[in-house]
């Protein structure tokens, strides 16, 4: 039989085999064992007092006489003793302070300075006995209750040609585990915007069939705004779908990965995965990946013992977790947008190429905005200040958030008169009259008062050439617009030059050689 080596509990099992009456071929035969070994082990037990007429001693007096049998491992060590004139240059390269290298790195420097020939594998042997490295690091898994945890992270997975871009887009994976059953929910993307980011986690409920206590995230901006050990800064849409699920957000630790570890495990498994996609489908799109994805993570990988657990995965998600994870609400869950917005001076926001109005009380501060398919809201803080039915893009305009003097000047009738003026000088006039009161400072109604009282004072056919001019080179301030005016009612003439002067100039060929 091979060497094998002995501890103190595989001799107490011999010797209580054989103090029990089993004979030395039974002993083994059972536990492997070469018969001369086995008689050897018991000639020394019996030196100790040890014997079948008399009682065993008790076992931790027994096993601290057996450590006294067992020899020690003292086989020599030929390559590792190359190393042991070095030991304290390998400690100094090892804990340099300012550049330390890395082992592998120390063994190389070792043997090209003395020419030693040994293996590296020689050279980690000697840093374990010489504990020249120190303990080995240690982690501490911790085992969580059925629907208590998930943990979510996106991954890089490579590229994936779009049909609709015809371009490659570089694709994600948004993976979730739950940690107590280690089943698995893949979802791949190629946007990592807020909207996406909820609508993984919708879509992931759904799978489900329920939403577990507590999600662990990374620090992304999409979950997370300003990290921060003890207090957080969370997303606004991410914190509102927590809301509407029931569950908590724990933010992991900056450059902390072990703090959602059974997740971070997974990524590298998920890439190999997409990759192995990409190779039997040429043609591979998202929606094909994504079916592939989920009937992989439940069918497939949620199939096979996990190395931990010792148990499928899938199995103990449908026995044990998914009873335990909080139902679904009745309700649907509205995928929002949200965005800081600044209020300007002509107290307007805006938000996804949309203006909107804000009480003037909300001048110069900032605002919290809400966008949904059919609404717009606005909140200082917690509070709703204002709301818009959604439209496309333009402005959304309400004129009871101005002053009494603007919605004066916002009034439809006033409006309609002032183009109503217009269109007595021109069609040109009037359009440029209609484009100046389009709401987007208080100042419009005024700017359109000045450029009629202007252009009282010029004949109608000049204002109208004007105002053709002026749009063409968008002029709309009124003060441009008189000298426009001006211009074009004294044209400059031509400066008279005198005959000295013209023997200085020359025509434009006399330039070109």
């Amino acid at each position: 039989m091979p060497y094998q080596r002995f501890g103190p509990m595989d001799l107490y099992a011999l010797i209580a085999r054989w103090h029990a009456g089993y004979r030395i071929r039974e002993i083994s035969r059972i536990l492997q064992i070469d018969r001369k070994t086995v008689r050897r082990y018991l000639r020394m037990a019996q030196s100790l007092g040890v014997s079948q007429s008399t009682p065993l001693p008790e076992k931790d007096e027994l096993l601290k006489k057996l450590l006294t049998l067992i020899p020690a491992n003292d086989k020599p060590r030929p390559s590792q003793s190359l190393f042991e004139p070095y030991e304290q240059e390998i400690r100094m390269l090892l804990g340099d302070e300012r550049d330390p290298l890395k082992a592998k790195t120390a063994y190389e420097v070792i043997c090209s300075r003395y020419g030693l020939d040994t293996s590296y594998s020689s050279f980690k042997r000697f840093m374990q006995r010489c504990q020249v490295l120190g303990a080995k690091r240690t982690t501490c898994r911790f085992e969580t209750e059925p629907g208590e945890e998930m943990q979510i992270d996106y991954g890089k997975m490579g590229l994936l040609y779009s049909p609709l871009t015809q371009k490659n887009r570089v694709v994600h994976a948004f993976v979730a585990a739950l940690s107590m059953s280690r089943v698995k929910y893949i979802e791949f993307v190629d946007r990592l915007d807020q909207r996406s980011f909820i609508a993984s986690h919708v879509r992931m409920f759904e799978v489900f069939g329920g939403v577990p206590k507590r999600v662990v995230i990374d620090n992304l901006k999409t979950g997370v705004v300003k990290p921060s050990l003890y207090d957080p800064k969370l997303n606004r849409a991410y914190q509102e779908l927590a809301d509407h699920y029931g569950f908590f957000i724990d933010p992991a630790r900056v450059r902390h990965p072990k703090d959602k570890g059974k997740v971070e495990r997974t990524v590298p498994i998920v890439r190999e995965f997409f990759r192995k996609l990409k190779a039997l489908h040429p043609n591979l799109d998202l929606t094909t990946a994504n079916k592939q994805a989920q009937d992989w993570a439940f069918l497939d990988n949620g199939m096979k013992p996990h190395g931990t657990t010792g148990r499928k995965p899938y199995e103990v998600f449908i026995e044990l977790e998914k009873p335990a994870l909080q139902a679904l609400p009745e309700m649907p869950f509205e995928i929002a947008t949200w965005k800081e917005a600044k209020v300007h001076v002509d107290q307007f926001i805006q938000f996804e190429k949309t203006l909107l109005s804000v009480p003037t009380a909300y001048v110069g501060k900032t605002v919290w905005v809400r966008g949904t398919e059919k609404m717009i809201e606005i909140y200082d803080g917690y509070e709703r200040i204002k709301q818009h039915a959604r439209k496309p893009q333009g402005r959304l305009m309400d004129p009871r958030d101005f002053p009494e003097n603007f919605q004066l000047m916002l009034n439809t009738q006033a409006i309609q008169y002032l183009i109503a003026r217009a269109a007595g000088v021109g069609p040109n006039f009037e359009q440029l009259l209609r484009h100046v009161l389009t709401p987007h400072a208080m100042l419009n109604y005024r700017r359109a008062r000045a450029l009629l009282n202007k252009s009282q004072k010029y004949p109608a056919e000049l204002v109208e050439c004007a105002a053709q001019q002026a749009l063409a080179q968008k002029i709309y301030v009124p003060n441009l617009f008189q000298r426009l005016l001006n211009r074009l009612q004294s044209p400059t003439s031509d400066i008279p030059v005198s005959e000295q002067t013209l023997e200085f100039i020359r025509s434009a060929d006399y330039f070109i050689h």
